[in-house]
């Protein structure tokens, strides 16, 4: 395997808590050297995946041992994804591919997957697709075994995000042309979202398949239903947004901006709270824990840090 390296040591960087803004941070890992653009747990919780700038990719275990670090991609890499069996998972790069891994470190196949570069990876909800978006601004469904299934082409820049509706009966995509575009997974394109000033970063459906989360670089994300009606408005980030996504159970939304916070906030638009502090950095990347108790989100630091979340 190109590059593969095998590290056993314990990487933990934090055992005690620490106190910001009101916020507990519970642990860190720490392990990459430059920004993090893509943070992943295994359904089964028991994993965690993160890539970034350092073009590395690393697999973790729940208490923040390194179990091996992969440095197969030639440039960064930019988003990782588990397989819903926990069986897999793929590493997306700036190298135009995506790599279909086992959970053992064995190298499945590399998928030539971009004339630019990959930004976007995920696998459907029943594991049958992988569906990637990057820089040739053509999103592409994949089988779960890397062979192309068909192009979904509109968009005239990145596709920074492109997610499956539960159902897998749909897909929306995020665009750095200020839209995000809803389809159906047969190619016929539903309805596109033109609100955004400026590039869209994240795009994703709700749990329960009813509303759509977009986010983007004008600082503000918004929450729409499945005609293409605006239902709610986020505001409070100072700089553009990364990333977005829901809550496990749907009630919560989780920002991350180049501000160099992530923020937590009720469906209505209400902000819960801000985690980190305000400074501008390259990336902000965030994402809930499996069981809805931490706020995962990458420092300024380039350390993955585990937010306890606000009880209700």
């Amino acid at each position: 395997m190109k590059k593969f390296i095998q590290l056993l040591s314990l990487s933990l960087l934090f055992q005690t808590t620490v106190f910001s803004q009101s916020c507990i941070i519970s642990r860190s890992f720490e392990g990459h050297t430059e920004s993090i653009y893509g943070i992943a747990q295994s359904p089964n919780g028991k994993y965690f995946l993160s890539g970034g700038d350092d073009d590395m990719a690393i697999l973790w275990d729940e208490n923040g041992n390194i179990i091996f670090a992969i440095n197969a991609h030639e440039r960064s890499v930019n988003d990782v994804a588990f397989s819903p069996d926990n069986q897999n998972f793929i590493t997306a790069g700036s190298d135009e591919t995506f790599i279909i891994w086992a959970m053992d470190g064995t190298k499945i196949k590399t998928v030539k997957a971009d004339k630019v570069y990959v930004k976007t990876i995920i696998y459907s909800n029943d594991g049958k697709y992988i569906l990637s978006g990057g820089g040739d601004n053509i999103a592409k469904l994949w089988t779960s075994d890397g062979e192309l299934i068909r192009e979904f082409k509109g968009h005239s820049c990145t596709i920074y995000q492109a997610s499956f509706s539960p159902d897998n009966k749909s897909i929306v995509l995020a665009s750095c042309d200020n839209t995000a575009s809803v389809w159906d997974i047969n190619g016929e394109e539903k309805f596109v979202i033109d609100y955004h000033t400026s590039g869209v970063s994240a795009a994703s459906f709700s749990p329960d398949g009813k509303s759509i989360l977009t986010g983007s670089f004008d600082k503000n994300a918004a929450l729409w239903n499945l005609n293409g009606e605006l239902l709610t408005i986020f505001k409070g980030h100072l700089d553009e947004i990364n990333q977005a996504e829901f809550s496990t159970n749907g009630q919560y939304i989780l920002t991350a901006s180049e501000d160099g916070t992530a923020k937590l906030w009720n469906v209505d638009g209400s902000l819960i709270k801000t985690f980190g502090a305000s400074n501008r950095v390259e990336y902000t990347s965030a994402t809930f824990s499996q069981d809805g108790v931490f706020a995962i989100v990458s420092s300024e630091n380039n350390t993955i840090d585990f937010w306890l979340l606000p009880k209700k």
